[in-house]
């Protein structure tokens, strides 16, 4: 694949390593974010399922 000469002259200008950096960087503060949220979830249903089941909890942690 042949680049155009505006294609070469943009890439002369990006600093690949900072470029790849400040990608990852911001994938990682996503992934992150996802896995927050995630565990938010878990929390809220694990709050919810003790609040609508408190006979549940009672059996199981009577025994």
């Amino acid at each position: 694949m042949q680049l155009t000469k505006k294609q070469v002259e943009k890439l002369k200008k990006v600093n690949i390593l900072k470029t790849t950096r400040e990608a990852r960087n911001e994938a990682n503060r996503l992934l992150n974010d996802q896995g927050f949220a995630a565990l938010s979830i878990a929390v809220s249903h694990l709050i919810a399922d003790i609040v609508e089941h408190p006979d549940k909890l009672i059996k199981e942690f009577a025994h």
